[in-house]
């Protein structure tokens, strides 16, 4: 069974989680405005972000009611995900501005794809309970595809460029 500790831990980590996964729904939709040649491409991005905010709350909501079924995993690095929230709030903030290119922006949406699958999202807890690892793993395989979707659309500018 998890200490109190440690779901209070995880439940943090959780609830940063979700804010993170908000911050990109607004990001990316704030790029649906911009660029609206490629509006529905990122509104699916931001719907798909959405949709991981809520995964996220189901989650907290099974450890808390099923302790008993979880064990903390790997230590989650809260600093590392609240600093990449403010880059992503300056960035979208600059948005507007014309800041960045097409191009540029589509590098900088990968690269926030390949840093949650880095973040070792899926190792804070460990668990066999199946529900949790459904959402787990679709946060997990959505954002592999993103990141691949997102690598074709940046192919397909630099070959139009």
């Amino acid at each position: 069974m998890m200490s109190t500790a440690n779901l209070e831990k995880i439940t943090t980590v959780l609830e940063a989680m979700i804010k993170y996964e908000l911050t990109l729904f607004d990001f990316y939709k704030r790029c649906a405005d911009i660029w609206t040649e490629d509006e529905l491409f990122w509104r699916y991005l931001a719907s798909a972000e959405l949709q991981h905010s809520e995964n996220i709350i189901k989650m907290r909501e099974i450890i808390t009611n099923g302790q008993e079924r979880f064990e903390a995993g790997r230590p989650f690095n809260s600093i590392a995900l609240n600093t990449a929230m403010a880059g992503l709030k300056d960035n979208a903030g600059r948005l507007t501005s014309g800041a960045f290119s097409r191009e540029k922006i589509l590098i900088m949406a990968r690269d926030i794809e390949q840093s949650i699958l880095e973040s070792n999202y899926a190792e804070i807890v460990k668990t066999k309970d199946i529900e949790y690892q459904t959402l787990m793993n679709a946060i997990i395989s959505q954002t592999q595809v993103h990141k691949k979707i997102i690598q074709e659309k940046i192919e397909k500018t630099k070959t139009k460029s």
